[in-house]
């Protein structure tokens, strides 16, 4: 029989024996809550189901990865570039004539051929050069002086006169983008120098020396300016006058290397 302290006074709420029994179990941390380790007195917090689980990074390797694709990417394009500039270019098949020239401009790369070697001139310098309509490179004139990085010459000649071809080539260089470094008579006062200057795909700076000798007259010219029969010399250009005669030029290309 309950003791008078067992029973609920009348402001006392009662309690079932389920709800005592889960309030018994919370107080002594005992219970489903406390046995699975989710209770409030566990001392561990809920797993994260979004957290990473331990182990090592694998951001240093993406990292490895990156510059590897980089060093590729920047390889196949340094080879690319490297190719389009060996690659030759072509010879143009005309060349603009420039104002005050006198005489038409014809592009000098294909008669240049004997004092090409090596890939040496350059073919966007060659491509930058233009002779006198006419004019012909003279057999066996081609000169290798064998100095500095090039320095190598060939003579020409045309039916025009020497006046005429220091003009064309006084107004044809700078329309090509050469630069003038010098003009005038050199030797005994005969002959004409034109010194130029242009850079090149190669790094190197190039000079021209144009040396024009004087106007020769011969058996070989006639009346009327066409070459007598059996004379090999060229006839004469459209703007020469009739019986002008032969002048001779030499183009002397030469590079000199970065040190000097």
């Amino acid at each position: 029989m309950p003791s008078p302290d067992d029973v609920p006074g009348p402001d006392e709420p009662t309690l079932g024996g389920a709800a005592t029994t889960a309030v018994d179990a919370q107080r002594n941390g005992s219970g489903a809550g406390a046995l699975n380790g989710k209770g409030p007195r566990s001392g561990r917090p809920p797993a994260d189901p979004f957290r990473r689980p331990p182990g090592p990074s694998t951001k240093p390797a993406l990292i490895v990865v990156g510059l590897t694709l980089l060093l590729f990417i920047l390889g196949v394009a340094l080879e690319l570039a490297s190719g389009s500039q060996s690659r030759p270019t072509p010879s143009p098949s005309r060349i603009a004539t420039a104002r005050g020239a006198v005489l038409q401009a014809v592009p000098a790369r294909p008669l240049l051929e004997a004092i090409v070697s090596g890939g040496a001139p350059p073919d966007d310098l060659l491509n930058a050069l233009a002779v006198p309509k006419g004019a012909t490179p003279a057999p066996t004139s081609a000169v290798d002086r064998g100095v500095e990085l090039y320095d190598r010459s060939l003579r020409f000649g045309v039916a025009a006169t020497q006046q005429d071809v220091i003009s064309f080539f006084r107004a044809e260089l700078p329309a090509e983008h050469w630069r003038q470094l010098s003009q005038g008579p050199t030797g005994n006062g005969t002959q004409y120098l034109i010194l130029e200057q242009h850079p090149a795909s190669d790094g190197h700076e190039w000079d021209l020396g144009v040396t024009v000798a004087p106007t020769t007259f011969g058996p070989q010219s006639t009346v009327s300016g066409t070459p007598a029969s059996g004379s090999t010399a060229p006839t004469p250009l459209s703007s020469a006058a009739p019986g002008s005669g032969t002048t001779s030029f030499t183009l002397r290309l030469y590079a000199v290397s970065d040190q000097d």
